[in-house]
């Protein structure tokens, strides 16, 4: 078992140069080391997820000095211990990409997500973006989702649910395996 620890930090704030420096800074001042990341802008907001990893010691400072990381980026935090992604993520399973494209409305992230749940299968990484089709500026919306699928299920039946969903939904749909 490993001696690190892990922590997760939230951080949601007002878009604006050096966020991010401030944050690795804040990190690295504790003794944590950045191990994974997701930042982007959303409409004028900063969103940054984080996975730190450190010494308990550094994993405690973390946790315990956030209200001085809040004074300084003026942002939203959440900060959380949690155990590595190797012992969250145990077991056999095969990674799978699920790619659908539509016209943008609601509900499609809901319907793809729902099936992904029906099915029983966990959701390692999501992304939507939303653009305008060249020629029409109609807007256009693609889902894709990382999923965990176990050894035992077939990409076919993935691949089955997902088509369901497509047809229902008017989606185009790619289910295909990452391994």
């Amino acid at each position: 078992m490993s001696t690190e620890h892990f922590v997760v930090l939230s951080v949601l704030g007002p878009d604006r140069p050096g966020l991010v420096a401030d944050l690795t800074a804040y990190v690295n001042d504790r003794g944590g080391s950045v191990e994974e990341s997701r930042m982007l802008i959303l409409g004028a907001e900063f969103g940054v997820l984080v996975l730190v990893s450190g010494a308990p010691d550094a994993a405690e400072n973390i946790v315990r000095d956030v209200d001085q990381l809040k004074a300084k980026t003026g942002a939203d935090v959440i900060v959380r211990r949690t155990k590595s992604p190797e012992e969250h993520r145990r077991g056999e399973r095969k990674p799978v990409m699920i790619t659908a494209e539509s016209f943008d409305r609601v509900g499609i992230v809901r319907a793809i997500a729902g099936k992904i749940q029906e099915l029983g299968l966990n959701i390692v990484d999501l992304e939507t973006t939303a653009v305008d089709a060249p020629f029409t500026g109609a807007q256009l919306f693609k889902i894709e989702a990382r999923i965990d699928v176990p050894r035992g299920m077939t990409l076919a039946k993935v691949r089955d649910a997902m088509e369901e969903v497509a047809a229902r939904e008017h989606l185009d749909v790619e289910v295909k395996s990452l391994s």
